[in-house]
Order: structure tokens, then sequence, then C-alpha cells
């Protein structure tokens, strides 16, 4: 604009930020800076948005990417121009590929700044390419009310595209002129009352159908899973969502005598166990046992979500490429193996409840489902013998972090190992606890982050359990955590580096020192000044009382609380001894035929 100073572009922020929060948001997260002056006063003012400040715009949006986690609620970002909005980048491939729902809103220079060598500007109208859902390039602020009804109509349209049939992440880009602070300009200017009307009416109501399975396939499925005698339901990664999807698996391995193997990040791990229901804990352990493959193997196949973590399991479906195998996931193809039958695109909750109100209850218990819970007992005990004693590994650290978890309290956890370490040392049942996982793209970056947004945006206790490699790759996220103010318990399990490559073939493949330079690459950092230096609460721990006491008080208090377990570097040996016990121990268990 030019000439008379005025405030349109305060107000085409005010107006966007309005829709956004009528169309369902509540967190915004701020990375400060100039050019996108227009928008943080508005949030400022906006009573409806709860403002979260994170300086490093990586950090910012892997906590908007837990906030949304955590709640299913769209967070947004929001930032300056240039470089600013190019750290979004990885915290946006992660919500594309976990179906994660957020609002990147990009401030930009006006156009005649592009091209010609201006400060902090870049071409940020498809900067995040295929991996959003939605975008749009809103222009500079146009005081036409056909322009001011569809800036308020773009907040909804990002919004629904976020929580829309395929979730995930969506950008707008704003371009502001200079002034971008308020001018003194009339109190009423001529698109004054526009404005008001339209932030008083929020944006457009988007109502969004709901999906359901195709009763037909339904009814042919379920036809097929009476007449099964060795079936299996598989619950691979899902979101941390109240939708009964714990209740509903429990009801159809109850009608159909499915066992149930799932992952501590399915949502169908922990909890009271379904009566009649038969959950296998040492799933991935028994799989590695040839014999137990064997004895085992199943005739038809029902996997809920993502891909499972387990190799074990990745390892079993080369055997059983006949078999088979349907994929039940809310959107996408989850199925790297290429071997399923088919793929059901519908929320899994809303398809089991379908599949199990078709199926009349079995007369008698399934003698497969009872064979794989008699081979499940036969290996808790071994696990138990792991985690026992006063050493602390990695298992007993884990151990003492889920049962220190009270009700209500939300789990995250890291990749690489420490995701493992819940499937392998902690048995199903229990409390009801969400598992918060990065389990998209599985990267190690912005964890701290993370769990720091899950923990400000639900209110609810977090504990993450992160590897010290991972935790070195997020250590500045303590700057965001040390905001929040309800329990937040970081163990960091110090390890000496990335110690999953110690179970790899690389480590029987390159000398020990090539192995510890450029794979496991321990950090060395110092994580007591880490912990002094962002204003946190510290302990060391070396054995599981010091580990014990140190999540009472970390869970007894209001902020963030950073122990680190020190578990020393012999996890591989340990799960290879463990894995081998269990083979032995289940081979030897195997009956007769039933």
């Amino acid at each position: 604009m030019s000439g008379a100073p005025t405030n349109l572009h305060l107000a085409w922020a005010r107006v966007l930020l309005r829709g956004l929060a009528t169309s369902g948001v509540v967190d915004v997260v701020v990375s400060p800076g100039s050019r996108s002056t227009p928008l943080v006063i508005a949030i400022a003012d906006d009573p409806g948005i709860r403002a979260h400040v994170v300086l490093d715009e990586r950090s910012a949006a892997f906590f908007a990417l837990g906030q949304a986690r955590a709640t299913g609620r769209p967070s947004v970002l929001v930032c300056t121009s240039g470089t600013a909005a190019a750290h979004y980048l990885p915290a946006v491939v992660e919500a594309d590929a976990a179906g994660i729902p957020i609002v990147v809103i990009t401030a930009d220079r006006p156009w005649e700044a592009h091209d010609c060598g201006a400060s902090q500007t870049i071409d940020q109208s498809r900067l995040f390419g295929g991996f959003v859902r939605y975008a749009a390039d809103v222009g500079q602020p146009d005081p036409t009310p056909e322009a001011l009804r569809a800036i308020a109509r773009v907040a909804a349209q990002a919004v629904a595209a976020a929580t829309g049939a395929r979730p995930g992440p969506v950008h707008v880009n704003v371009r502001f002129r200079k002034p971008l602070e308020p001018v003194d300009a009339p109190d009423s200017e001529p698109w004054s009352a526009d404005v008001e009307a339209i932030v008083a009416r929020g944006s457009p109501r988007v109502v969004a159908g709901r999906i359901e399975p195709d009763p037909g396939f339904v009814a042919e499925l379920a036809a097929r899973v009476a007449a099964t005698s060795r079936g299996l339901l598989v619950c691979g990664p899902s979101p941390a969502r109240e939708d009964g999807l714990r209740a509903a698996v429990g009801e159809l391995s109850r009608k159909a005598a499915f066992p149930v193997l799932a992952e501590a990040t399915s949502q169908v791990r922990f909890g009271p166990a379904s009566p009649g229901a038969v959950v296998c804990s040492s799933f991935d352990a028994l799989l590695r046992a040839p014999a137990v493959r064997a004895r085992l193997a199943p005739d038809l196949v029902i996997e809920l979500g993502a891909p499972a973590t387990s190799s074990a399991w990745a390892g079993a479906l080369a055997e059983l490429r006949d078999v088979p195998r349907w994929v039940v996931a809310p959107s996408g193809f989850p199925d790297p193996d290429g071997s399923a039958r088919g793929v059901v695109q519908v929320d899994p909750a809303i398809f089991v409840r379908a599949l199990a109100s078709r199926l009349a209850d079995r007369v008698r218990p399934s003698p497969y489902a009872m064979e794989w819970a008699r081979l499940d007992a036969v290996a808790s005990p071994l696990v138990d013998r792991t985690t026992e004693g006063d050493a602390l590994g990695e298992g007993r650290a884990t151990r003492c972090l889920v049962e220190s978890m009270p009700e209500g309290a939300l789990l995250a956890v890291g990749n690489s190992l420490a995701v493992r370490h819940l499937d392998t040392y902690c048995r199903a049942g229990g409390r009801a606890l969400p598992v918060l996982s990065q389990r998209g793209a599985s990267g190690i970056d912005g964890l701290v982050s993370g769990a720091a947004g899950a923990a400000a945006a639900s209110g609810r206790p977090v504990g993450l359990l992160v590897g010290d490699l991972s935790f070195a790759h997020d250590a500045s996220g303590l700057a965001a955590a040390r905001a929040v103010d309800v329990p937040l318990v970081i163990v960091v399990l110090q390890n000496g580096g990335g110690r999953i490559f110690d179970q790899l073939p690389i480590a029987r493949r390159v000398p020990a020192g090539t192995l510890s330079r450029f794979f496991t690459t321990p950090a060395d950092l110092d994580l007591a000044a880490l912990a002094r230096a962002y204003g946190v609460a510290f302990a060391r721990a070396r054995r599981p009382a010091d580990l014990a006491a140190a999540l009472a008080a970390g869970g007894g208090r209001a902020g963030t609380t950073l122990i680190e377990a020190v578990v020393g570097d012999a996890e591989a040996a340990r799960v290879e001894a463990l894995r081998a016990a269990i083979a032995a121990a289940a081979t030897e268990a195997i009956g007769g035929e039933w």
C-alpha cells in the first residue's frame, strides 16, 4: 500500500488469526523476527489463542508437532522471512509422514523485493513442495471485501486440509510491506467495518464427512475371519487418540480368537486387558526362532496402523508371502513389503468395530491363540530376569520410567533403541498409557522439543525416553522445555552414542575405531552443565534405586527434570543373550499338534 498511513496489514493478520481460532486452533508457536510483526501483534491480541515463543525455528516446529501429536488439534507455526522457514522442514517431513496436523505461516517480503538481492528474501511460495497437503500464497494485504473474506476462507481451508481424511502439514505464505508495526492512522479506515464483521463472524465452518468402511468388504472379511483358525492381528504405530482402538481390538481378538501382536506405539499394548483377548508381549523375540515361526504361522493377517517397527515381524513376512494379509490405515499405502492382499483406507478403530460387530463369539478358545499365550508366558520370566538386580541396564531404566508414569500421563519415546526397548522389556497390560512416537519418518531429531510441546499443549505429565545421541541432536530443545509448567521428565539413556549400530551387521564389518567415529559417534556432553545452562532440574542415576528416586522427584514437581541414566554400553550383548534364551526356551516348549 502507498499513500496515507494505514494499518491494513495488521487487520489482515487479525482476520487470518481469528479465522484459524474459530476453525479450532488453540496453540500458536512463534519464533521472533521482524517481517512477522503484524502476525505476532494479532496473536498477542487474540484472547482465543495460546501463544508459545520458541527462539529456534527447528525446535519450534517440533514443539508444535508435539502439541498436535498430543492433542489431535492443529498447532500453528509463525516465523519471519528468509531462511527461518527452512528450519521447519524436518518437522514438516515428519508431520507429512505421520499424518500430524500443523499449519505453517511464513511472513514474506513484498513482490518487489524478490529477485533483486534484497536481504532475507528467498522464494517461499512452494518452500515445502509435496510435503504439504495445501499451500497458499495470499499475496499482500488487500482492502476489498472479497479479499478480506478470502483470507478468512483460507484460514478455514488450511485447518480443514490439515485435519482432513489425510491429516498433515499445510503452508500459508503472507507478504507484508513496511511499516510492519502499528502506525498513526484514522480510527476508522474504509475497510474497518468489513474487518470487524468478518472477525466477529470468524472463518467459514467446514464440516468434514466421516469415512466408513465398505459394508460389502467388511462382510466378506468377517466371513473369512469366522472360518479361520490361525489368524493374527498386528498393531503398528498409531496416533495417541481417544478413539477406543484398544477396546475395539480387544473385542475383535475375543470374538475372532485372533492373538494380538501389539507394539508399544500402537496405543493397544498398554492398558487393562480385555477379557478373552490374547495380547502377546514378546512376539519380536519369539518370531526370531525358526521353529516358533513355523509353529505359529498364520493363515490370515490383519495389520492396523503404520508398518510395525519389529524387524522380526518384517523378516517373518518373507515366509508369509502367500498368506492373505490386509492392512488397515487411515490413508496411504503402508505396505513396504509389497505382499499385502490389499489396503483398507479407513480409521482402524472404526474398521475394527465394524468387523467385530459382524462376528459371533467363538464357542471355545482358539488353540492357536492359546499357543501364542503359552509361548509368550515362557518368554516373560526371562525378560523379567534381564531387568532384575542392582545394575542399571537399558531395560531396567525403561521399565522404571514406564512404571513411574501416573494415570493420565503421556509417554514420549525416541527412535533407534528407545522405541524397541519398550517392546522388548515392557509387558502388555498395566495402566492405559498413550505413547507419542516419531515413527512417521523415524528420525531422531526434535525429540526434546516435541515432548515439551506435548506437555505444554496437553497440560498432562510427560515422560520422554531418549538415547544420548538423540538427545544431543535436540539438546537446545531444553530452551523450550524450561517453560513447561507440568511435570516433564526426560530420561537420557547414557550408553556412549548410537548403540543401535552395535546390533547391526556393520559392527562386525569395520574396526572398532571406525564404528565409533562414524556410526556410534558418542557426543560426550556434560548433561549436568546443560541442565544448569537451561535452568532445568538434573539428576544422574547409576543404580535402579537412584533412578526410581529421581523419577519420583521429577514426577512430583512442575517443570522439566533431566535425568541421565548411566546404563553402560553392553546392551547389544544383553539383547542377543535374551533373544537366544527366549528362542531356546520357546523351541523346547513347543508341544504336539493341537
